[in-house]
């Protein structure tokens, strides 16, 4: 079995470099399949890291890259790619460039991940704008792809199509399935519905795709209408962090008392957004991972999962 090697932002997230190291640690006790963890961050930190909690800092799975900057605020973002490049966010995604990793992730700024992946990787070919892919849960037990999920939340209908083409290839690869059905969010069913956006990437859909299936609402992503639906990053973002919250809702409405709640307790569990861990951006010409700026171990432990499913399937590629 090839070893998988993913260059990680240990100094990403809310909760800094313990957080972020004890979900790599936590992945290379529970997954079976091998992978290599270049740690990009300040040395001396990491390795207190591993002293405190135990761990080996062994070189057959971990390789320390050390950092001397980063990232705040002041930044800006469509530039710091070239104006900070020894920071970990951006020497995670130098390391794919250099080939010495097969994947990146990071729980920093979106758009300077973005940004980065952009002027270091490139754009794959006849992509417009990458986008930000999610796959959510669905009441037929298989899930959908959403995009665009927070990369662009501002978009013209030739981006809509462009995500249209990059969802559908996503989906086809990921679940070896031909022609997915594909799908545009919108407020209504009816063509004179929604944006002017929307309804000229509609037209040209129709005319694109045979698997074009037309306007969604966001109860028909729910009810799996669709394999693919595509929407722009405000509106996909705000249904997205809906749903990572829809099981603490039934939780709390149902009373963690309730026999009928402990039942569907260990099914919500499909519900939970720690499990995907990280979203890929597509459109990349590489695998770049985004995880959640909240992430906790068990989610760190879950995109690390993730990002290996998508280098072994190629999806990404």
């Amino acid at each position: 079995m090839k070893e998988i090697r993913l260059a990680i932002d240990v100094e990403s997230g809310d909760f800094g470099p313990e957080t972020m190291i004890s979900g790599i640690i936590e992945a290379h006790k529970k997954m079976d399949k091998p992978f290599k963890a270049f740690l990009c961050g300040n040395q001396d930190v990491i390795r207190k890291v591993f002293l405190v909690s135990g761990e080996a800092l062994t070189p057959d799975k971990y390789e320390v890259i050390h950092c001397t900057e980063s990232v705040d605020s002041g930044d800006k973002r469509s530039s710091v790619w070239k104006r900070k490049t020894d920071s970990s966010i951006i020497r995670c995604i130098t390391l794919q460039k250099e080939k010495r990793v097969d994947a990146s992730i990071s729980a920093g700024d979106t758009a300077v991940l973005l940004g980065a992946s952009i002027f270091l990787l490139g754009r794959s070919e006849g992509v417009l704008r990458p986008a930000l892919a999610a796959f959510l849960p669905t009441v037929k037990r298989k899930p959908v792809l959403l995009l665009d999920v927070g990369a662009n939340l501002d978009c013209r209908s030739e981006h809509l199509v462009s995500f249209a083409a990059l969802g559908s290839r996503y989906v086809e690869k990921f679940f070896d399935s031909n022609s997915p059905a594909i799908a545009l969010l919108n407020i209504g069913k009816e063509p004179m519905k929604g944006t002017k956006a929307v309804s000229d990437a509609a037209l040209v859909l129709q005319k694109k795709y045979k698997n074009y299936i037309g306007f969604i609402e966001g109860g028909g992503v729910v009810s799996g209408e669709a394999d693919v639906v595509v929407c722009d990053g405000f509106v996909g973002n705000v249904l997205l962090k809906a749903y990572e919250q829809f099981h603490l809702l039934i939780e709390s409405v149902l009373g963690s008392g309730c026999d009928l709640g402990k039942k569907l307790k260990g099914k919500l569990s499909t519900l939970d957004p720690e499990l995907q861990g990280a979203v890929p951006f597509l459109g990349i010409n590489g695998t770049v991972l985004k995880a959640h700026g909240g992430s906790s171990v068990r989610a760190i432990a879950h995109a690390i999962h993730t990002a290996t499913a998508a280098v072994e399937s190629n999806a990404l590629c």
